[in-house]
């Protein structure tokens, strides 16, 4: 029984046992909130007893579901690497065309300006580079080869958009660099500026532990 001093919003804690003592793992705690308005001094708990044939047949329905599950996971794996068997083609153009992507002109590309080939930072070589400009986005496709006996970990790249500023990446990939004296690529990719003018960027490439390479003068077709 609750105290007759209970004030409102007291909590409460109890502690439920079943009258048959069968079962004490399965006792219950409770905690009853006073309330002016909906309270009651006496809590009753029930306890339906379930018989092995309830439980055989819950434990058959979640087997049937757990099967059907597996079989939907398994179809939708199914249809996805059908999916990527037809649009994974590295040669196919239609994409570029049904998202008006291209223009007149094609996909514009400019190799970098030979005064960046060469260029070195940390132990990281510029080997060659290419700019690529579509109707939307831009990439940039480099190549670098790792002078030293230590790769780079985990290269973060920033590009700044000349003379405006940060340059947002809105997808970027790069090749495991090799140990030594092996170019590996990276690409990055950013959108568009509206105006179809040359414009140039720079990039700073940086690892974990402080190693830093830029690259100023990249022009964008």
């Amino acid at each position: 029984m609750p105290p007759k001093d209970m004030a409102p919003g007291e909590r409460l804690r109890l502690s439920a046992r079943y009258v048959d003592g069968n079962h004490p793992e399965d006792a219950l705690t409770l905690f009853l909130v006073a309330s002016p308005d909906q309270s009651t001094r006496q809590v009753e708990v029930f306890r339906d007893t379930r018989t092995r044939e309830s439980f055989e047949r819950e434990l058959e329905q979640e087997r049937v579901e757990r099967q059907r599950s597996q079989q939907e996971l398994a179809r939708l794996r199914l249809e996805l690497e059908q999916l990527r068997q037809k649009y994974a083609d590295p040669r196919q153009l239609h994409w570029l065309i049904y998202s008006h992507s291209m223009t007149r002109e094609g996909i514009r590309a400019r190799t970098f300006k030979k005064s960046l080939i060469g260029q070195e930072g940390n132990e990281l070589r510029v080997d060659k580079g290419v700019s690529y400009r579509s109707k939307y986005r831009i990439a940039i496709e480099l190549w670098l080869v790792n002078l030293g006996s230590i790769p780079w970990n985990n290269i973060g790249i920033e590009v700044r958009l000349l003379p405006h500023g940060d340059w947002p990446i809105v997808h970027s990939w790069q090749q495991a660099m090799p140990e030594v004296n092996v170019a590996f690529m990276v690409i990055i990719e950013m959108e568009a500026p509206s105006a179809w003018t040359s414009v140039e960027c720079e990039l700073l490439l940086r690892d974990d532990s402080g190693k830093r390479l830029r690259i100023r003068g990249i022009e964008i077709p």
